[in-house]
């Protein structure tokens, strides 16, 4: 047996990392396809903003491997 199924505080945590990472993974393409189609320069506030979520999203994916172990 796993040692999730024992724990419904955990699993509920990894189900919201999940879903989170996938959010994070949409909004940022998303972004960068915008960015990417008008062939406009943009400004240092959206391209800050795009690599906030790629850190954010690394870091969610670190704590789902390491709850998952």
């Amino acid at each position: 047996m796993n040692k999730i199924e024992f724990n419904p505080r955990k699993s509920r945590h990894i189900k919201y990392l999940e879903k989170r990472i996938v959010e994070l993974h949409e909004e940022i393409f998303e972004e960068a396809l915008f960015i990417a189609t008008t062939g406009l320069d943009s400004n240092y506030f959206e391209r800050l903003q795009i690599q906030t979520k790629i850190k954010l999203q690394k870091k969610y994916r670190r704590r789902l491997n390491l709850l998952n172990l």
